[in-house]
């Protein structure tokens, strides 16, 4: 039975009154190690209806967050944590380890979550999909999100030839439910199509909407905020592919060509220490074959969306990471709970 997020909340309380997340945590000490998922850091008034409600933290509710961590963690940088050479700091610690992601290279990163980092002296690690730095271009979820709701309702009622010839808009306009249920059945829906099926249901529904093409504002960093927080020795950056495609749906070819065109990008705007450079698979989605490419072609370490805390001897190409977002982890009850892994 699915546990609605108020019960939830109220569960949280009672737990951490007795200090049941925390001794959860101390029992993992020495024995396993957590990773954090982030994507946006947004303030509530810039969440755009288009942004699902797992993408974003307030920068309220991550202050409290970074300060709980400190609490109850050694934070450390995911290059730290696979170092060969721990320093006597890490090996004498009582405190488990965890290390903060962030996927996709979102410009409010650098706006909202670097100055928190900064204040609290704590590092994180930041996936980029190299060919989207430095540009205005933006993910075809976004674009998908942000036409879905008004054009589904033109296209009901007088669809248009090219519309009618495309029986994936056809799809898409018969989903029912809010517009939130309506839009992962969508994505779920053209995650599984190649790059020229998504863009002919994307240009559709431009059509339907009288829209042409995304706003040209940038919502990605770009590589000069990435060579400043890489300087700063507190952010450190990895990839997430060049063109952010689900992998297991590629060619090996194409596989081949993300992971490296990614990497050599990345070396060549100076954005990673060539000795740990580190990976993030898109949507989480890998099998053994893409875990060996990504090792190939030099990768040191890869992350996946599977949740919970890896083991110490845990493969390095498949780690764990908890997702954090903010109708899940908005109090510091909630967040200690979903750390602990016990919500």
């Amino acid at each position: 039975m699915k546990i609605s997020v108020s019960a939830k909340s109220a569960l949280a309380k009672i737990l951490s009154h007795v200090g049941i997340p925390e001794a959860a945590i101390r029992h993992r000490t020495g024995k396993r190690y957590l990773i954090l998922m982030y994507h946006r850091i947004l303030p509530s008034d810039q969440v755009k209806p288009w942004i699902q409600a797992g993408m974003y933290v307030d920068p309220e509710t991550f202050e409290m967050q970074i300060r709980y961590l400190k609490k109850y963690f050694q934070v450390v940088s995911l290059a730290e944590k696979f170092s060969s050479l721990p320093t006597m700091e890490k090996a004498r610690s009582t405190r488990p380890f965890c290390i903060l992601t962030f996927d996709d290279g979102w410009q409010d990163f650098y706006e909202f979550a670097y100055p928190v980092l900064k204040r609290n002296q704590v590092p994180a690690t930041v996936f980029l999909p190299t060919g989207y730095i430095g540009t205005d271009d933006w993910f075809w979820t976004d674009r998908l999100a942000m036409l879905l709701a008004t054009a589904t309702t033109k296209m009901k009622q007088e669809p248009s030839r090219t519309e009618r010839c495309n029986p994936l808009l056809e799809r898409i306009a018969e989903i029912t439910g809010n517009f939130e249920e309506r839009l992962e059945a969508a994505i779920r829906m053209l995650k599984r199509r190649n790059a020229e099926e998504i863009e002919d249901v994307i240009v559709g529904l431009e059509k339907s909407a009288n829209k042409v093409g995304s706003p040209r504002k940038r919502v990605f960093l770009n590589w000069d905020e990435v060579r400043e927080m890489e300087a700063s020795g507190l952010v450190s950056f990895g990839s997430h592919t060049h063109n952010h495609r689900i992998l297991v749906h590629l060619k090996e070819e194409e596989v081949e060509e993300e992971l490296l065109l990614s990497m050599n990008t990345l070396l060549r705007e100076k954005a990673v220490d060539p000795s740990f450079i580190p990976f993030c698979y898109p949507n989480g989605n890998f099998n053994q074959q893409i875990a060996c490419m990504v090792q190939e072609a030099g990768y040191h370490a890869a992350v996946s969306t599977g949740a919970g805390w890896n083991f110490e001897d845990a493969s390095r190409v498949g780690l764990k990471r908890e997702a954090i977002h903010q109708d899940m982890t908005a109090s510091r009850e909630m967040f200690g709970c979903r750390i602990a892994g016990i919500l």
